[in-house]
């Protein structure tokens, strides 16, 4: 047999029937079950011989396969002819990997198989179309039965006809022999009556009436002797022996059908063992996916127990920085000298333009790393239980503005989201830093425009980015 290739078999139209071994698959498992297995083309080939190692579930995909056995004789009686959509092979592919039958190709024959392993390989990894693929074995083992079952029935009837019609016939012919016997025996004391009639006859040397009626009577019986031998049936005899042929095949196919059946009953009956063991599995998956699906659930619900709480957190800490903000501002105007204001180095109109920017390719400018300059900042994961302490002139990476407050930024550590905080843009040097992205890209863009934070070094703490100022 030649192997072929499934991307060239997919463009002549060649696929795998919907019925059968692939019925109730989805299209996605129905590729992915024909990827796990192998195309094979043959022609007037053997595939698999009675008795012989055999490992592989076929399916016809065009053209017909020969099934047959050996009798007791040891001659090959065709059981099955099989075309597209068939398959064969299953009794070994699920126990004893031993072929109950010799399969063979008539004719071009395209076939695609799967060994034992593969089956298992496949079930493991894709164990949602485990249940419905065994349910299918075993529906095609129970009509498989249910037709051999019939042709035994079927078998079992003709032989009954035939014993019949051979006892009839026998019963015809033994009437006939008694009756021939009866007659023979009569015309022997015809005979013997004669000659005795005769031997007188010679002694008087004339006839007399009762000689004359004598005669007439030996005439009369020897005519309806003859009569009765003319009907006799002389083919009888070779009939009856063509007939005892015929009851001894119809006795041997009768012990081979009957023997087919009881072996093929008990693998059914093995194969319902199967079945029920793959039910129980299938249930206790079953089981444990409705257990998944319920701890999923829970999750979900955790999750969003958590989200309303961080929803919460965040208005809070909107509020916070409102206050701050308010307080802030109040503390400028009380404690703040007018001699002491400080006109800003960088331009609050650049400051406006990186903001915008920073909206418009939010992933050209985050994350970025950038350095704690005024106070130190303290990271805290979701549930406010742990923390990290970051100093002043310390790293952190910024993922973005925050969504309540463009005057904050949402800090983490590293790469990692597990502790975070919102930090003011003025604790920060955020804004130098996306300053440089900002400026790049625009010059990649062919916009000239010059960074103020290259070309007049400022004080951090003096300079202000808020847009309240």
């Amino acid at each position: 047999m030649k192997t072929l290739f499934e991307e060239d078999l997919k463009v002549e139209g060649y696929e795998l029937p919907t019925t059968g071994l692939c019925y109730n698959l989805s299209q996605e498992d129905s590729n992915a079950l024909i990827s796990e297995g192998e195309w094979l083309l043959a022609e007037d080939e053997l595939v698999a011989r009675e008795g012989k190692e055999q490992q592989f579930l076929y399916l016809i995909v065009s053209g017909s396969v020969e099934l047959s056995k050996k009798d007791e004789k040891g001659k090959q009686q065709v059981i099955a002819n099989l075309g597209s959509g068939d398959t064969f092979g299953e009794v070994a592919f699920l126990r004893g990997h031993i072929a109950s039958a010799t399969s063979e190709t008539r004719g071009l024959c395209i076939l695609w198989r799967m060994n034992h392993d593969q089956l298992l390989e496949f079930i493991h990894n894709h164990g949602t179309i485990a249940g419905q693929l065994c349910l299918n074995l075993a529906g095609l083992l129970a009509d498989r039965l249910q037709k051999e079952n019939s042709v035994v029935s079927k078998v079992k009837m003709d032989l009954d006809v035939a014993i019949s019609s051979l006892r009839t016939a026998s019963e015809e012919d033994n009437l006939k022999t008694i009756a021939l016997k009866e007659l023979q025996s009569k015309v022997d004391s015809l005979n013997h009556a004669t000659r005795v009639r005769k031997e007188n006859l010679s002694k008087r040397s004339h006839f007399n009436w009762v000689s004359v009626s004598s005669l007439a009577v030996a005439s009369l019986a020897i005519i309806g002797m003859a009569g009765l031998y003319n009907s006799y049936d002389h083919d009888a005899p070779d009939r009856l022996v063509t007939l005892t042929k015929e009851l001894d095949n119809f006795k041997s196919n009768e012990s081979f059908y009957l023997e087919l059946k009881n072996r093929i009953e008990a693998e059914n009956q093995e194969l319902v063992i199967e079945n029920s063991k793959v039910k129980a599995l299938n249930n206790s998956i079953s089981e444990e996916l409705k257990s998944t699906k319920e701890q999923l659930s829970f999750r979900d619900n955790e999750y969003d127990s958590l989200k309303a709480k961080l929803m919460d957190t965040e208005e809070e800490l909107a509020s916070l920085i409102s206050l701050e903000q308010e307080a802030q501002s109040e503390e400028m105007l009380t404690d703040v000298n007018p001699s002491d204001l400080y006109i800003p180095l960088i331009p609050q109109k650049f400051i406006y333009e990186i903001k915008e920017w920073t909206q418009k390719f939010s992933t050209l400018a985050f994350p970025c790393e950038v350095k704690v300059v005024n106070d130190p900042i303290t990271l805290s994961d979701l549930t406010l239980s742990a923390n990290v302490q970051v100093e002043v002139g310390s790293s952190v990476v910024v993922s973005g503005f925050h969504p309540v407050s463009e005057e904050y930024v949402v800090a983490r550590q590293g790469d990692s989201d597990t502790f975070m905080a919102s930090v003011h843009i003025n604790n920060t040097d955020v804004m130098e830093v996306l300053a440089g992205k900002y400026v790049t890209h625009m010059k990649e863009m062919g916009k000239k425009i010059s960074n103020p934070f290259m070309s007049s070094r400022f004080s951090q703490v003096d300079q202000n980015f808020s847009e309240e100022d």
